[in-house]
């Protein structure tokens, strides 16, 4: 926790220095969807003072030096959050999950995936221009790692943000991953009873570590290290949540059993078969992520999935978010509003849909003190949009991060200027 509070702290001291961050800004006539205590407001004003949202109403006083943007006919929202993402994590915008796994079978909870990121990946600006302006990166489970070896744990995950300054980790270690399921088990060593047997056995071992029970030649045996369990102190303390990738409604209840009798918090990831369970997911208050595109019975995991998921755990009262599925195409990986938009017509309210890639995300893990909505003392991560949002033909007018404007460029976006005289039909000539 020190660790975190330290990072932030330099990244705002660092915010500061800067010119464009010390400005004092305000934008007004939009309408503010704020995720907060303010509310929705068809028409407000939300003003910005060295990268701090410092008032937002329907009516805000507007300081003489404030630069001041009309955005009538707008709406302003929080920037978005991409959740259990490989944002920046490879050099192409292919499809898939080109993510990050440790292959070393001495390093499983400790593999760090927020050091992997590459701040000039070019799938950095095209989420930006989307209007994400967070990410919570997670490493790929084990299960997916090429050549990984037998391990319960995937490695930690981080949160980013997609300034255009480079000053880009937020949080290097904000939970833990692991995976349950067909795929998955077989990496613990054969099944369900395999994966459930090594991570009370971890969390115990991270217990008796901490208690200073445990030398080095005992957790090398194990084939564990010290960056594991400093990785699972956080968990056994309940300072973190365990991410679990679990789609059957089985597993999910297995997930529920064994972070009932270890006392630690969990988060469910995927969740395919999660609404089978809403009752009891919302009573043991833990989160779901989902892959909102997931209604077919691609795998056995899979079988029951539905649309309209999200609305009956919302509905149950479970915290939710979004997430791209795996064999999801990039394009997804980088629009949330759409894995969020998809979810309105079956039943989630439109509020309740975006606060899932907004402030959702970031209360889940941790970081909604400073992200997530749109209240004074928060960083100024703001987005301004055409239209609705979670609308398919809405663009992204003005990205915010930390109060600074960003490029609203990407690879794509110059691609397409290159390009776009050498594809429009050509002019008619004028009848003589």
């Amino acid at each position: 926790m020190i660790r975190r509070k330290s990072i932030l702290a330099a990244l705002l001291v660092l915010a500061a220095a800067s010119p464009a961050a010390a400005e004092t800004l305000a934008i007004v006539n939009a309408r503010v969807v704020s995720l907060g205590a303010a509310g929705d407001l068809p028409r407000g004003a939300v003003l910005v003072r060295d990268g701090k949202i410092v008032d937002v109403g329907a009516s805000v006083r507007i300081p003489s030096d404030a630069r001041v943007i009309d955005a009538a006919g707008q709406t302003l929202t929080p920037g978005l959050v991409a959740t259990i993402s490989p944002l920046g994590l490879n050099d192409t915008i292919g499809s898939g999950w080109p993510g990050r796994g440790s292959t070393d079978p001495r390093l499983s909870a400790g593999f760090d995936v927020a050091y992997d990121v590459d701040p000039n990946s070019p799938q950095i600006p095209e989420a930006r221009v989307e209007g994400v302006t967070a990410a919570v990166l997670a490493p790929t489970p084990a299960s997916a790692a090429a050549g990984a070896p037998r391990k319960v744990f995937g490695g930690q995950l981080g949160v980013i943000q997609l300034s255009d300054s480079g000053d880009y980790l937020v949080a290097p270690h904000v939970a833990v991953l692991t995976a349950l399921g067909e795929g998955s088990t077989s990496t613990a060593g054969g099944g369900r009873g395999a994966w459930r047997g090594l991570i009370k056995q971890s969390l115990a071992l991270a217990r008796d570590y901490r208690a200073g029970r445990v030398d080095e030649g005992k957790l090398e045996a194990l084939s564990l290290s010290r960056a594991d369990m400093e990785a699972l102190a956080p968990i056994v303390d309940r300072r973190q949540p365990l991410v679990v990738e679990a789609n059957r409604a089985s597993d999910i209840r297995l997930a529920l059993a064994t972070a009932r009798e270890e006392n630690i918090r969990i988060v469910i990831s995927g969740g395919a078969e999660a609404w089978l369970l809403a009752k009891e997911i919302a009573a043991a208050k833990v989160p779901v992520i989902l892959d909102a595109e997931d209604n077919q019975a691609f795998t056995f995991d899979s079988l029951n999935a539905t649309y309209r998921n999200a609305a009956i755990l919302n509905q149950a009262g479970v915290l939710v978010a979004f997430k791209p599925g795996i064999a999801r195409i990039v394009f997804l990986i980088r629009t949330p509003r759409y894995l969020a938009g998809r979810t309105v017509p079956y039943g989630l309210p439109w509020e309740a849909a975006l606060a899932a890639i907004t402030v959702n995300p970031a209360r889940i893990f941790g970081f909604d003190g400073a992200k997530g909505s749109i209240a004074p003392g928060k960083d100024a991560d703001l987005v301004l949009w055409s239209g609705d949002p979670l609308e398919t033909t809405t663009v992204a007018r003005r990205v915010l991060i930390g109060g600074v404007e960003q490029p609203m460029t990407s690879r794509s976006r110059q691609l397409r200027d290159r390009y776009i005289d050498a594809v429009r039909p050509a002019k008619a000539a004028p009848e003589s």
